[in-house]
């Protein structure tokens, strides 16, 4: 077992090597045999499990925890579902119609856009030398 590896079962199950899974507990007492720092790293984590050991759980009645429960059951009974979601804020299965449509409505845009003539492509200017030699190598004349 690597530090690293020990002080990650340090840091998850604590100081009692008994709550580690019995196939890191082996492991872990050879390397708190021979490892300064891996008794310093256990010695930490009995410390944190003292801390937590000490800390004293809150002292609710029943009473106000079925109020809490009471409030919050009817908090979720007062939303409002609203009854349309749009097609964007749908769960599946996914509806391709809403998204079709909204292709076909920037398809037509920018068709319109092009033969209006808002934009504009530049036209290819005629051929230099090497394009020239290129087309009458193949045949093609004009």
């Amino acid at each position: 077992m690597t530090l690293k590896e020990f002080k990650r079962y340090a840091e998850a199950y604590g100081a009692d090597l008994g709550r580690w899974p019995r196939s890191a507990q082996l492991e872990g007492l050879d390397l708190l045999d021979g490892n300064a720092e891996a008794r310093t790293l256990l010695a930490d984590a009995a410390i944190t499990d003292a801390l937590l050991d000490a800390a004293s759980t809150p002292l609710v009645s029943a009473r106000r925890e079925a109020q809490v429960y009471d409030r919050i059951a009817d908090c979720l009974a007062q939303r409002i579902v609203p009854e349309f979601v749009p097609w964007f804020l749908s769960r599946p299965p996914f509806r391709p119609a809403p998204l079709a449509g909204f292709l076909a409505g920037m398809a037509l845009v920018g068709f319109l856009v092009y033969s209006q003539g808002v934009i504009s492509f530049e036209k290819t200017s005629a051929p230099d030398l090497s394009g020239v030699m290129i087309v009458s190598y193949l045949g093609d004349t004009r």
